[in-house]
């Protein structure tokens, strides 16, 4: 990915979680920082995702279908319930799908992500969702 793509993101995120004292990956998900109830947090969160996705505009395949997502997962944050988790979990399949796309070591980053993905749902580990989201993000970032 672009450097400003992964500066973009990675700032914005960085900048979210230092106005949420509370937020941990071990409890929550990437989402819970867009909250609007999350303040300055959430608009550095939002924020990052709606720039990352002007950045990611003129991509083709899927990162087109990335940027849209992204968009999608700023406007509609966690607070719109499932209608957020629908687009969130596109978004991340998109992801796997991206990374998977890249070779062998895509077809590494993307099985090991997913693994990780199927863990967390059945057996609870990693307990927090953010960790398979920061793991695909960081293979996604990696490979593009």
């Amino acid at each position: 990915m672009r450097a400003d793509v992964a500066l973009t993101l990675l700032l914005s995120l960085s900048l979210s979680v230092a106005f949420s004292p509370w937020w941990n990956p071990w409890s929550y998900s990437l989402s819970a920082l867009g909250s609007c109830s999350n303040g300055l947090g959430a608009v550095a969160f939002n924020g990052g995702l709606a720039l990352t996705s002007w950045e990611l505009s003129n991509s083709k395949g899927l990162l087109k279908w990335v940027a849209l997502l992204t968009a999608l997962v700023a406007a509609i944050n966690i607070d719109f319930g499932i209608f957020h988790t629908l687009i969130a979990t596109a978004l991340f399949l998109t992801l796997l799908l991206f990374i998977y796309q890249k070779g062998v070591l895509g077809k590494v980053g993307a099985v090991t992500s997913l693994a990780l993905w199927i863990s967390h749902f059945l057996l609870g580990i990693p307990p927090g969702i953010a960790i398979p989201e920061l793991y695909t993000i960081f293979w996604a970032l990696l490979l593009a």
